[in-house]
């Protein structure tokens, strides 16, 4: 019987973030030398592509994703395809963007398989990502690595729409700057179709390029530390009673989510805490270096500031895990940018140290994020992974995942 919980999962995790470790240093000697780092561009691109697009049933959401997939009509199939957007078909389509429906019926009627459906959706999202940081990052193969060790993963294999809105606002970021609010909203409008989260890009037009003041950041940062190292409960009351007041359904659901330990325990002193708190410690007192390096006083705000919500939002959210994890990874983009923006702004020597951190860190992350059974790592190219050995595993183990100490 396979264990819920073993090193060997991470393996392919840790090979992957190796590779691209070998990229970084090989980028770098590409760049002392002032030549043209394309190949290293162009491998990383191919590396994320196969590991990601051609991957297996991994995680939970497949369980999600497959049956919509195989529920999806042909494009042809006109009844059925109006079926499809009035949910006379199942309930749950209820939860599903148009957008994303629009991209399921096309992506079936080209090749009904649902492994066709990772491919073209890696495929979207490294085409983003290089297009994001070729404009934004002075390190190109280092932001695929913080991507990787910082939300990253999450997003490739288990958000399939979330990371399209994701990777549309990355793409706005230059209307923010450029102060264009029509192609701002229209890139954001489309990212709405494929998940609702993106509401919360609207409003950051209005303020994510002006700085902030630095009395009102390191305010906010403290009393969101002793909020959370204090376990002081506010936003509970505020659910609840929101919840009580909208009434039905929503009442029923504010009450679960309050008194479930799985959804809103605050996760305490990790190393997950301490990493966010020293970050934003360090960039900030970094912030003069970084932003004369940018030379871009809009650009190091839109930055700094998705940098600040991140923080803040995992701080004050602490109460409630599921928040904590749904909106952090909305402004993780911060790290994938600060950190090789931080290297490049290091001597020689704190450079080699970060090089040496990094590692060290990046095979922890790698071991620590992918040691259980349902990241057990399978690729189309090579293996036969089976959808009915996927959903018996994500039965099986998924309440020891959640709940390691139980016994």
């Amino acid at each position: 019987m396979q264990p819920t919980f073993s090193g060997t999962y991470s393996t392919p995790y840790i090979i992957l973030f190796l590779i691209f470790f070998i990229l970084f240093l090989w980028e770098n000697r590409l760049r002392n030398k002032q030549s043209d780092i394309k190949i290293v561009r162009y491998l990383g691109m191919l590396v994320f592509f196969v590991f990601f697009g051609f991957r297996g049933y991994l995680d939970t959401d497949f369980a999600v994703y497959y049956p919509l997939f195989e529920s999806a009509p042909n494009l042809f199939d006109f009844k059925e395809v109006a079926n499809f957007f009035s949910h006379t078909n199942e309930d749950y389509l209820l939860k599903i963007e148009p957008g994303f429906k629009v991209l399921l019926i096309i992506l079936k009627t080209i090749i009904p398989n649902y492994f066709f459906l990772q491919i073209i959706s890696s495929l979207i999202n490294v085409l983003f990502l290089d297009y994001f940081f070729r404009k934004y990052s002075p390190q190109y193969i280092l932001s695929f690595i913080m991507f990787l060790i910082f939300s990253g993963l999450v997003i490739e294999i288990n958000l399939l729409r979330n990371s399209k809105a994701i990777f549309l606002f990355l793409y706005s970021l230059q209307f923010i700057e450029k102060r264009n609010p029509a192609k701002y909203f229209i890139c954001n409008g489309i990212g709405l179709l494929f998940h609702s989260s993106a509401i919360f890009y609207f409003p950051l037009y209005f303020f994510l390029h002006k700085k902030i003041n630095p009395a009102f950041v390191w305010g906010t940062f403290i009393l969101g530390n002793a909020l959370y190292l204090g376990q002081i409960k506010f936003i509970t009351p505020v659910v609840i009673g929101v919840g009580n007041m909208i009434g039905g359904a929503y009442a029923g659901l504010a009450e679960f989510y309050s008194e479930s330990s799985l959804y809103s325990s605050g996760y305490g002193i990790t190393i997950g805490y301490l990493e966010k708190v020293l970050t934003f410690i360090i960039f900030y007192k970094s912030y003069n270096k970084i932003s004369e390096y940018i030379k871009d006083q809009n650009l190091t705000n839109i930055f700094f500031n998705l940098l600040f919500i991140f923080t803040t939002a995992y701080l004050y959210l602490n109460e409630y895990s599921v928040l904590i994890e749904r909106i952090t990874t909305l402004f993780a983009a911060s790290y994938w940018i600060l950190f090789p923006y931080f290297y490049a702004t290091l001597e020689k020597f704190m450079k080699t140290i970060f090089t040496f951190v990094l590692l060290l860190f990046g095979i922890l992350k790698m071991y620590k994020s992918n040691n259980f059974i349902i990241r057990r790592y399978e690729n189309i190219l090579w293996n036969k992974p089976s959808i009915a050995k996927a959903y018996y595993i994500l039965n099986k183990h998924m309440d020891k995942i959640l709940h390691p100490d139980k016994k």
